[in-house]
């Protein structure tokens, strides 16, 4: 958490050090300021998309957590922890029969029976 601190601490001490001027150059002269419906028109797209303002995001990036404004004006809590992740499906093992195929947890060890299909269990990434 103290290393994203830094990081956008950093980021934002040297987001304003040198603009390039209309030729290219490097300009030294107080930097322009953007346009103010430029950041209005962010701050709605991100509310829009994702139901966060551009500083939930960046609180969220420094906490790890899931922040929201407008889920506090409901009443609701700042930051929550993310949900866990769903369950990882089971593997299954399909066999033809006389109608449909037939589906096992386990593989099916009859003379009589063919495997038609294999679904094997996903493997968690890190």
């Amino acid at each position: 958490m103290i290393g994203r601190f830094f990081a956008v601490a950093g980021i934002l001490m040297l987001g304003g050090c040198v603009w390039l001027a209309e030729q290219g150059r490097l300009a030294t002269g107080p930097r322009p300021l953007p346009n103010m419906y430029t950041f209005t028109q962010l701050e709605l797209l991100s509310l829009i998309n994702t139901r966060k303002t551009m500083g939930d995001h960046v609180v969220g990036w420094i906490t790890g957590k899931d922040c929201s404004s407008p889920r506090a004006e409901r009443g609701d809590t700042y930051c929550m922890d993310w949900p866990d992740r769903p369950a990882p499906p089971p593997q299954v093992y399909c066999y033809s029969t006389l109608a449909r195929p037939t589906c096992y947890s386990q593989p099916y060890n009859e003379g009589n029976d063919r495997l038609i299909g294999f679904v094997p269990a996903t493997t968690p990434i890190r």
